[in-house]
């Protein structure tokens, strides 16, 4: 049993080597700063950065400086180059080869992803993506929802109509969710209601109505204006125009600048809606906001335009713009960039399912080594042990005897009116070959029959009526401590009662250590100290004994 508590003990120590190795290092608080702010105030990131010196940075620092540095960019919707991408490329290179921040690894890649689809690299895009996705940690609910929702606009903006965008942006909006991130959740609900409209209109409604009410929590104008916007061209689509006129006055009120970043979408809902319900002249008037905003062959352009034909019963102009919406949709669908991307998601899972078999595999792997390695380490203990067998049983059955003698003994006391200095006599014997053996345990610490003598002579529940059947001698010799002592201190247990008739005796602290089943002897003198405050004592242990055998001598005298 030695051998094998040394070999667990060795074990775990190379277990916290491997736990501080991986330690992730102490970051500068002018990074940590920057990073707290850089999803919702780039520009003040980017300002603390700037203040930073990289090349005076460690490698870990640098690493993170990168990383934020490429964030900040692209939040703050700076032209994206080619050197964002190789500024990036060596934050994801660092905390690839540093394993000790997973977090900050998932992050460089889903940002080492964005800049390369805005580079125009999309099927590489994807699988940072998508990487990003599979390796984030459990609770980092976050990025992964982050990745999910990059993914769904990646699909989205290649019209991927095979449901992949609408089963992105629904786990992204799960993701959000678990980690309470209602900025991020109000973007998801605002994308995924966007997508619904067109092939989920039952739960368009309630979807766009949850981001319009986080919108008004958040008190977020723009993605307000957004959401409500794409829910009033919803009911015009289900021809409840009055419902759509009803929503676009929730926004009318709204400064121009929050419809010039809507890049003329909600003008051209406005001039839709207005066309539908007979407004033609106001119709006119929002169409031409959208041309201030949009060319002539867009969308925002196009459908408004053949509405309000169709109002003044043009419906040449009609069919003639209709006509070019429809042509610009069937361009848009034979998009053929979407296959690149499908087939970079698919590859990324097949390599993630790979590789996670194999290291289920090599789990398997050692854990069978280590099960056969302790196996064999049995044996080899096992048949070194078992040519003491024989003695042991010898030395056990004399231990056993000498037992049922003090038992025998003491159950005659009381009727046989034993003589004090015949109990006296027996137990000195009684405990001078105890010390003998615990001495010979002692000196032989390896020995297969000492181990067994340790267990053998050590206290335990069993033989617990044994021991206390010493305390009437003890009692005898020293003016009643132990039935004073438990009366005064029932708070004892039996343990602190062996270790005060133990000092009582004399024993050493090897000896008493032994007997308690102690590792170690120089912790019998914390247990007594600690035996001596747990009784509220002012004094040492042997103090309080040597108090009684005092009262013992003065009665006596």
């Amino acid at each position: 049993m030695k051998l094998l508590l040394h070999i667990w003990l060795v074990l775990m120590v190379l277990a916290g080597i491997l736990v501080g190795c991986n330690r992730a290092p102490k970051y500068d608080q002018r990074l940590v700063s920057a990073d707290k702010m850089v999803y919702q105030q780039a520009g003040k990131a980017k300002k603390i950065l700037s203040d930073i010196k990289p090349q005076a940075l460690n490698e870990p620092n640098a690493a993170y400086y990168n990383l934020l540095l490429t964030q900040a960019s692209y939040i703050g919707y700076d032209e994206i180059t080619p050197r964002n991408d190789s500024i990036i490329s060596a934050a994801l290179d660092y905390f690839s080869h540093h394993k000790s921040d997973k977090e900050k690894l998932t992050r460089s890649m889903i940002y080492k992803g964005a800049v390369l689809q805005e580079l125009g690299i999309i099927d590489t895009s994807m699988s940072y993506y998508k990487n990003a996705e599979l390796n984030a940690d459990k609770d980092d609910d976050f990025n992964r929802g982050y990745a999910q929702m990059r993914m769904g606009n990646l699909y989205k903006e290649h019209n991927a109509y095979d449901g992949r965008d609408l089963e992105k942006f629904e786990q992204a909006v799960k993701s959000f969710r678990k980690c309470k991130n209602n900025h991020y959740l109000l973007i998801a609900l605002r994308d995924l209601g966007a997508l619904y409209r067109y092939r989920k209109a039952d739960k368009a409604e309630e979807i766009l109505k949850e981001a319009i009410a986080l919108a008004e929590v958040e008190k977020d104008t723009s993605n307000f204006l957004n959401c409500v916007n794409l829910l009033a061209y919803f009911y015009n689509m289900q021809r409840m125009y009055d419902k759509a006129y009803n929503q676009l006055q929730r926004i009318k009120s709204l400064k121009p600048e929050f419809f010039a970043e809507d890049n003329g979408n909600a003008y051209s809902t406005f001039a839709t809606v207005y066309a539908n319900i007979g407004k033609v002249d106001s119709a006119e008037i929002f169409l031409d906001l959208v041309k201030q905003q949009n060319d002539y062959y867009s969308y925002n352009y196009l459908i408004p335009k053949s509405q309000i034909c169709k109002a003044r019963g043009d419906m040449y102009g009609y069919y003639k713009f209709s006509h070019k919406f429809d042509s610009l949709d069937r361009e848009n669908q034979r998009n053929q960039d979407v296959v690149k991307i499908m087939h970079a998601e698919l590859n990324c899972d097949e390599m993630f399912k790979s590789s996670q078999a194999k290291k289920e595999r090599n789990r398997y792997m050692i854990l069978a080594t280590v099960i056969l390695t302790l196996m064999l380490l049995a044996l080899l203990f096992y048949r070194r042990s078992h040519r003491y067998d024989k003695l042991v049983l010898e030395l056990k059955d004399r231990s056993q005897s000498q037992i049922n003698d003090l038992t025998n003994l003491q159950d005659n006391i009381n009727e046989l009116k034993i003589n004090d200095e015949r109990l006296k006599g027996f137990i000195l014997s009684h405990m001078g070959m105890m010390r003998e053996m615990i001495d010979a345990c002692y000196h032989e610490p390896n020995n297969r029959i000492a181990e067994n003598m340790k267990r053998i002579v050590k206290f335990q529940d069993s033989n617990r009526d044994n021991w206390v059947r010493l305390y009437d001698y003890i009692d005898l010799e020293h003016n009643n401590i132990m039935a004073r002592t438990r009366e005064n201190y029932p708070q004892l247990n039996d343990r602190d009662l062996l270790l005060l008739a133990l000092t009582c005796m004399g024993f050493s602290y090897i000896q008493t250590a032994i007997i308690m089943g102690y590792s170690n002897a120089t912790s019998v003198s914390v247990i007594k100290q600690r035996l001596a405050k747990k009784m509220g004592l002012e004094c040492t242990l042997n103090e309080y004994i040597d108090s009684f055998s005092q009262e013992k001598t003065a009665s006596d005298t």
